[in-house]
């Protein structure tokens, strides 16, 4: 009896050890409930927000130089789909992050109160000589901000491709013939002129990088334009043209209107060009490529040599101090408003250039439709029977239907990678 008793009361001790886990399981979710411990994402939450008033706090230039690039967005289209870590968008590779830090450096370096609408009078569309900030002996523009108006600036950045102390192969005056102008013609549509500056290596690159039109913390609209080479660099970019001077990328696909405050931002830059090299052309690259900024430039000064007597208008200009670049820091909102995320391109339309007629604007936009259903019809003439008794119900038969289908075959694939037959609707 001694040796069952034992045996019982060992089995009753082994079911209370494997029971303890469940009731301290439950005795932890009782807590969560009740409020007495802290919830898990809450707490996640708290962490990630104080990691990102730490990084405020950190100089601009420096952010996410270092970062690894894992959590960065793979295909962004835009400026807005790069994802944002701990409060800062990360950009792909270390040299787009070094330019984008570049460029909000220098606006927060810039932030002052906007001149007064007098500034600006008596040259509307900038049909005036014009007073602009000039190169340097070593072929850079000075940081800082171009006012165009109270509410619209250029903000000229400064980020060289080459490291510090290293120096470039630069065109000799007598050599330099062409300043160009450049669109972002890609596969992915992808406009970010960051992302652009970090896929030109080797020797295809241009001076100067031009984005879209953004708004500021403040409401003001602005365009970057940011320099990563001195403006006589010897480099491939228009071999049709002999790359026989500097050249400029507009943040714009061939699909893309061109933005009024873009052209402005376009007619800066070559009018400061042509200030330091009078000799250059001002040309597109081949084609439409750059046909639109190069045709608000001859506008612009058609309407200059129409005019008697032109007065010369210097714009307002707030450079950018070292000491202020170098201290700059703040929050991301605290700077710019970002817009929401840019919707994904269909399967069917990726690594696909747009035809002229879409550039013009008269192609329709391309629509995803089912393929017309085919109709069901009962034969209109019975076949004869014996018996009208052992009548068989007339057989059916599949015709196309009677309206034509307008359109054409088109095949795509699905998420697993097995293609599709698709209808592809025309009006």
């Amino acid at each position: 009896m001694t040796g069952d008793a034992e045996t019982i009361g060992g089995s009753d001790t082994a079911r209370q050890r494997k029971a303890l886990p469940w009731r301290t399981g439950w005795a932890i979710l009782a807590l969560l409930l009740a409020g007495t411990l802290l919830p898990v994402p809450k707490a996640i939450a708290e962490t990630s927000a104080a990691t990102a008033r730490e990084l405020a706090r950190q100089p601009i230039r420096e952010r996410h130089l270092d970062t690894s690039r894992e959590e960065a967005t793979s295909a962004p289209r835009r400026e807005a789909d790069q994802a944002i870590v701990d409060g800062w968008p990360l950009y792909r590779s270390r040299r787009g992050q070094q330019a984008f830090n570049e460029a909000m450096a220098t606006l927060a370096a810039t932030s002052s109160a906007a001149p007064p609408a007098s500034r600006f009078a008596g040259c509307p569309d900038l049909a005036c000589r014009l007073d602009l900030p000039r190169f340097d002996a070593d072929g850079w523009l000075p940081p800082g901000r171009i006012w165009l108006s109270p509410t619209e600036y250029v903000l000229l950045v400064r980020s060289p491709r080459l490291a510090e102390g290293r120096s470039y192969r630069r065109h000799s005056p007598r050599r330099m013939r062409i300043f160009v102008f450049h669109e972002f013609l890609n596969s992915s549509r992808n406009t970010d002129p960051y992302d652009t500056i970090s896929s030109h290596d080797g020797s295809v690159f241009v001076s100067f990088y031009m984005g879209k039109q953004g708004i500021d913390a403040a409401g003001l609209r602005y365009v970057a334009v940011i320099q990563a080479a001195p403006v006589d660099v010897v480099s491939v970019h228009a071999t049709n043209l002999g790359s026989a001077g500097p050249g400029i990328e507009v943040a714009k696909n061939t699909t893309d209107e061109l933005q009024q405050l873009q052209a402005r931002a376009g007619i800066l830059v070559a009018e400061m060009v042509k200030a330091a090299h009078p000799r250059l052309e001002v040309v597109n690259h081949r084609g439409d490529e750059g046909r639109p900024m190069l045709e608000a430039y001859d506008e612009r000064r058609e309407k200059l040599d129409e005019a008697t007597a032109p007065r010369t208008l210097r714009l307002p200009f707030t450079p950018a101090e070292p000491s202020r670049l170098a201290g700059a820091a703040a929050a991301l909102g605290d700077l710019i408003r970002r817009d929401g995320v840019s919707p994904g391109i269909p399967l069917h339309e990726r690594a696909l250039v747009a035809s002229m007629a879409a550039r013009a604007g008269t192609a329709p936009q391309p629509t995803q439709a089912r393929v017309p259903a085919p109709v069901l019809v009962r034969s209109a003439t019975p076949r004869p029977v014996a018996s009208a008794d052992n009548l068989p119900a007339p057989a059916p038969r599949l015709v196309e239907p009677v309206r034509p289908a307008n359109g054409r075959l088109c095949t795509t694939g699905d998420a697993s990678g097995r293609g599709i037959v698709c209808w592809r609707a025309s009006n």
